[in-house]
């Protein structure tokens, strides 16, 4: 009989812990087969994992510790589902992977997280739109993740929060040598949103780039090894009117010190008009602009990227898209690269993608 009682409490506490807390698997799956009419001079056809949103897959965590007190956990993996490989260079979790700690006064995180830009700006100027313009210099279509970083969100009063994350660079003797640091804040009510958020990333070809890949960067590439810190300042608008949502922003990216001692910098301007026909079916198209200052060149790229999307839901988890992007150059540019394709060797460049997500 003592033995049966001790089974009925260990039972018991089993169901409080469980009750207590919690570990989810998410994920989602992105493929697509995508036209490009100039890729390196000729056209191709191709698979394209992650074409829209990168194909993920990770765990979440969750536990009450009482008094409006919690911990929580968030491991995200990015891959190609075409190879198997591994993305963000290689790493396990190279999306984000951080632990925190929830309380009424705020969320605390720690580890490999997005900045203020993602948070804040992010879900306005990338929402939607087929592909980030310049590379994603300014991070709003969160291609960077900060490493090594601690970051603090505000309880959500009356539709305001702020943020800020600091990354520590880890440089012995050099403090500031790689660190980042950022904030933001936001307010969403009703029918608006508005964001804004800046950032600032030392030594940015290290930090957020590993130091791979300038080569193949064409807007940019050439002046990031160089730069000696990455500021981003961006802002943006949506509000809703019955099924049509329209969002605007602008980013200003400033590669310091990054070619002959001087700036390159970049500014971006977006407008975007989403309209859901039905609630599975929804059509969207946006404009990017790309004006370019190459200070010591004295040169002024101009880059136009134009966006149409059509979404059609097979269920809440399954959706088909067909999304068309075309690009031009101009002023002191003379060739064209969308998002992160390979370049084209005229000033124009057309994309189509014919793709599936699943979210899980």
């Amino acid at each position: 009989m003592k033995k049966a009682w001790m089974l009925i409490a260990l039972l018991a506490a089993s169901d409080y812990a469980s009750a207590q807390s919690s570990v989810t698997l998410f994920g989602q799956i992105d493929e697509a087969i995508a036209y490009i009419n100039n890729a390196g001079g000729g056209a191709s056809v191709r698979m394209r994992s992650g074409t829209w949103v990168g194909s993920q897959w990770g765990l979440t965590g969750n536990e009450d510790l009482g008094g409006g007190y919690r911990a929580f956990f968030r491991l995200e993996n990015g891959f190609d589902l075409n190879t198997g490989k591994l993305g963000q260079n290689g790493r396990q979790f190279g999306r984000q992977s951080y632990l925190g700690l929830g309380t009424p006064y705020g969320n605390l995180t720690f580890g490999r997280q997005y900045d203020m830009v993602v948070d804040y700006v992010g879900p306005i100027m990338a929402n939607g739109r087929g592909s980030a313009p310049a590379y994603d210099i300014d991070n709003t279509g969160n291609d960077w993740q900060t490493s090594n970083s601690v970051k603090y969100t505000t309880p959500t009063f009356h539709g305001f929060s702020a943020g800020a994350l600091y990354a520590f660079g880890g440089v012995p003797g050099q403090f500031s040598t790689n660190s980042v640091v950022s904030a933001g804040a936001g307010y969403t009510g009703g029918p608006l949103q508005v964001g804004a958020a800046y950032t600032s990333v030392r030594n940015p070809y290290a930090t957020w780039f590993d130091s791979t890949g300038a080569s193949n960067i064409l807007i940019f590439g050439a002046y990031l090894p160089n730069a000696r810190a990455l500021n981003i300042a961006a802002g943006g608008v949506s509000y809703k009117f019955g099924n049509l949502i329209g969002r605007v922003g602008m980013s200003h990216s400033d590669l310091t010190q990054s070619i002959n001692g001087a700036d390159a910098q970049f500014n971006i301007y977006m407008a975007q008009a989403d309209y859901w026909m039905r609630s599975d079916i929804r059509l969207g198209a946006a404009v990017d602009l790309v004006y370019g200052n190459i200070g010591s060149l004295g040169q002024h790229p101009r880059y136009q990227q134009y966006n149409l999307v059509a979404d059609y839901y097979l269920s809440k988890r399954t959706d088909l898209y067909m999304w068309a992007i075309y690009g031009t150059a101009g002023g002191d540019a003379t060739r064209m690269q969308i998002g992160q394709l390979p370049a084209s060797t005229t000033n124009k460049q057309f994309n189509i993608n014919f793709g599936i997500r699943h979210r899980f």
